[in-house]
């Protein structure tokens, strides 16, 4: 379900914020304009301090935008400032299970080999 959050001009808001993870991962969010014109803004992408330490990201808003959090970005946060009345919306997440499903198959193989060499050195 998309999340939707709306900014007056001049106001800056975190829209995303994480904490505690560094799973490397994609964040997309659509801008428009309440206006209907071209919506007008910047972004400010804040990386994790602590480890290796990185000064914030600062990029024009666009109608379409992607962020990356990466594998040292353990707290990181995305903070938009509206330069014009804007909606801010999440679209669902997608959420790639491909590398889950490759360990749990790897895991399974491993438990069922390891299961098959026990019952085989118990004969």
């Amino acid at each position: 379900m998309p999340k939707t959050i709306c900014l007056k001009a001049q106001e800056t808001v975190t829209i995303y914020r994480r904490n505690f993870s560094s799973v490397p991962m994609d964040i997309c969010f659509d801008a428009v304009a309440l206006d209907r014109g071209q919506p007008m803004g910047e972004v400010a992408v804040q990386g994790s301090n602590w480890v290796f330490p990185k000064p914030a990201l600062m990029q024009p808003l666009q109608p379409q935008n992607n962020v990356h959090a990466g594998f040292w970005d353990t707290f990181f946060s995305i903070r938009v400032t509206a330069h014009t009345d804007l909606e801010i919306t999440f679209p669902g997440q997608k959420f790639d299970l491909s590398p889950w499903l490759i360990w749990a198959i790897a895991a399974i193989i491993l438990v069922v080999a390891t299961a098959a060499l026990i019952f085989s050195l118990a004969q």
